[in-house]
């Protein structure tokens, strides 16, 4: 029997839901046709601004499991889109057993504009797979095609961790420019280009606006050679709150003309 889509009353291993650990959204050791899982509204919503890890299997291919991500990036129905994709490439199950695939398992936690995809709990829990899963990989499959079976992939993906199931928050451009006092005077926003508003709970919407002028950040690392090395990576853009844009020349206007342009959005500032 499936279990049902419960990403808010189940975290793993019972964590903390303020902490935006990893929760489970659909697990059944069956399988649904993955078409099925999404045809109903509720599962498709439970996708909504998510950062997701799945894992799923092809009728062409019972050898082999799939694991992937999707929304790391951008948040708002792009897991959806992901999923989406398979179903479109593999087609539905029916009569031919060739068609469709199986969805075996959903985890995901809230998007965060603040997190980069590098250091999201999601990101980072594929990447502890492909270095668990190294041998079970069949040579030009990729790394995330396993020969794993079922049980030991879930207990890989549903066994607590810090180091996979909390994404990593790091401090932005208001922390950058203003408590080092970086902030030009001619310094503006010329843009805001998107936005994320979490489905559930009171956090703020959060903006993605383009500044004038990038921000360059210097990282010190090794290099190939083992030597330290000085690098700088330049950012235009920063995620921020309505009540943090406002404050920075132009942000008002920019802010308020975004919001116009997208009548049926949701916002919480």
């Amino acid at each position: 029997m499936s279990k049902a889509t419960r990403f808010s009353t189940r975290l793993l291993k019972e964590a903390q839901p303020s902490l935006n650990k990893v929760g489970i959204i659909y697990e059944n050791q069956q399988g649904i046709e993955l078409a099925q899982w999404l045809s109903k509204e509720s599962n498709r919503r439970a996708l909504d601004n998510k950062r997701i890890l799945y894992v799923v299997r092809a009728n062409i291919d019972n050898s082999l499991i799939k694991f992937g991500i999707g929304g790391v990036e951008n948040g708002g129905t792009s897991a959806f889109g992901r999923l989406l994709q398979y179903v479109n490439y593999y087609g539905e199950g029916g009569d031919f057993d060739c068609l469709g695939i199986k969805l075996f398992l959903v985890v995901a936690n809230e998007f965060n504009a603040n997190v980069e995809g590098k250091n999201s709990a999601i990101f980072r829990k594929e990447k502890f797979l492909k270095s668990q899963l190294k041998g079970d990989t069949m040579t030009g499959r990729g790394t995330e095609r396993v020969t794993t079976n079922l049980r030991k992939l879930f207990n890989l993906i549903l066994q607590a961790s810090n180091q996979t199931d909390e994404d990593i928050e790091e401090k932005r451009r208001k922390t950058e420019r203003i408590q080092q006092q970086e902030l030009q005077p001619d310094d503006r926003i010329i843009k805001v280009e998107s936005h994320t508003t979490a489905s559930k709970g009171t956090s703020k919407t959060v903006y993605r606006a383009i500044w004038n002028r990038p921000n360059i950040q210097t990282e010190r690392k090794k290099d190939k050679d083992g030597k330290w090395v000085v690098t700088e990576k330049k950012d235009f853009g920063t995620n921020q709150t309505y009540k943090d844009l406002i404050k920075f020349q132009d942000g008002k206007e920019r802010v308020d003309e975004y919001r116009a342009s997208k009548p049926r959005a949701k916002f919480r500032d």
